[in-house]
């Protein structure tokens, strides 16, 4: 009797939905950082061990988010039609296991290797990039916005963990091996992707809501161009969703130009191997995760749109690391740029717990999945671009240490201008008190 009420006491708060609800999302948000974490790392790494140049290193930014590209908008049309908000996150999430195993068979592709890779990175990373913005409209439509800083801020600790764990035993895995065992070591993290990607949605299928109303259904006309038009007409006219977009746009576009280019500095400016890519990584989600907390009271506290002030801060301040970093000694700059660099992305993790709140506070529920691809579809082409161009910037200024202090000085003023923009639109909102503590 004893045992069955210590029992009831350890599960009894599953019955509760709220909490239910909080469980699901954090166990989905470990499977989805998972392949998010095993990509962010790995994709990088893989197409060095199979032979890619510098040039083909910035195009895997650019081929993932093309592909990402091609699906939003359509995703998005069908997503609004399906009975449920859940149906459309289920069905990548189902797609994803079978792509991921077939990207694992890369290695094996002899002279094809680099097209196939490219093919299914598309396939694995940019169905996951599409992925995430139907999870947003699924997240918006189980839960109150009330709720939404508590559930997510729940999900994004499991989040950090697996952000941790992952990236370390990857990179320490890789540091134990040499030649194919690499790429032996790669294949097998991107086919657990693919059953980590079926167990995701299995959980989002046991989360209840997201059903949608026979009316709201009926009342869904055939779909037709003028959908999209009638969509984007209503997102121009509303001031607030364009005050949110114009500001998170130009801070994206400095954020993205630097995605491929980090990873340059990092390997062939800091030196650092395998091993100590993965210290960075599990170092800075150590600490990230640490601050998620802060974070989400920051957000009851001030609101989101002063915390992302901070993600905006460490973001300018990366490129000054990175100067710093290799203005060092040869054997001490992966040490020091590993101190510093994680410090300077502990902010990061704020970053994507504003967002989503800053989003769905603004934009309309009617055709809510369309309108969040439409805005995800341009901050997608975003990061596209942007990774390749600053390649190009800095091959354009020589590709050599000179162009690459050039190259940092011009990101870190870019980024400093979008912090700028954004504390500017805090203190405007709050001087015309446009925003409340406790929600958006």
């Amino acid at each position: 009797m004893q045992a069955q009420g210590k029992k009831r006491g350890s599960f009894g708060f599953l019955r509760d939905p709220f909490s239910k609800m909080m469980l699901l999302f954090g166990i989905e948000g470990l499977c989805f950082q998972y392949m998010a974490s095993t990509g962010m790392f790995g994709n990088n790494i893989f197409a060095s061990n199979l032979g890619a140049s510098d040039v083909q290193i910035g195009l895997i930014q650019t081929v993932t988010n093309a592909v990402a590209l091609l699906l939003l908008l359509p995703a998005g049309i069908w997503a609004d039609r399906m009975k449920s908000s859940k149906g459309m996150p289920v069905l990548i999430l189902c797609f994803l296991g079978a792509m991921y195993f077939l990207y694992g068979l890369t290695p094996w592709m002899g002279s094809f290797k680099m097209a196939y890779f490219f093919a299914f990175l598309g396939l694995t990373a940019g169905v996951l990039a599409t992925y995430n913005a139907q999870w947003q409209s699924f997240f918006g439509d189980v839960t109150r916005e009330e709720e939404r800083n508590r559930v997510y801020s729940f999900r994004n600790r499991f989040m950090f963990i697996i952000g941790t764990a992952a990236p370390l035993l990857f990179g320490l895995m890789l540091a134990w091996t040499s030649g194919d065992g690499k790429l032996a070591v790669l294949q097998a993290f991107y086919f657990v992707n693919g059953g980590v990607a079926l167990l995701g949605a299995f959980v989002i299928s046991r989360i209840r809501g997201g059903e949608r109303a026979p009316e709201r259904l009926a009342a869904m006309k055939r779909f037709s161009a003028r959908d999209v038009l009638d969509a984007l007409k209503a997102l121009r006219g509303d001031q607030r969703f364009l005050s949110f977009f114009l500001c998170i746009f130009y801070f994206h576009l400095a954020w993205h130009t630097d995605f491929s280019m980090w990873y340059i500095g990092q390997t062939a400016y800091c030196g650092l191997d395998e091993a100590q890519l993965s210290y960075v990584n599990a170092v800075t989600s150590v600490l990230q995760l640490a601050a998620i907390g802060f974070w989400a009271w920051l957000n009851q506290k001030k609101t989101v749109h002063f915390t992302i002030l901070f993600g905006a801060l460490g973001q300018a301040l990366c490129p000054l690391v990175m100067m710093f970093s290799v203005s060092l000694p040869g054997p001490e700059r992966p040490w020091v740029f590993l101190g510093l660099a994680s410090v300077a992305n502990m902010t990061n993790s704020c970053i994507p717990l504003c967002l989503v709140q800053m989003l769905l506070a603004v934009v309309p529920e009617r055709n809510r999945a369309l309108a969040i691809s439409l805005y995800t579809m341009v901050i997608t082409l975003s990061n596209a671009v942007m990774p390749f161009v600053g390649v190009q910037i800095y091959t354009a200024l020589g590709a050599d240490w000179q162009a690459f202090y050039q190259y940092n000085s011009l990101v870190s003023l870019w980024r400093f201008s979008a912090l700028g923009l954004l504390l500017w639109r805090y203190l405007y909102m709050k001087k015309n008190g446009a925003i409340r503590p406790g929600l958006v």
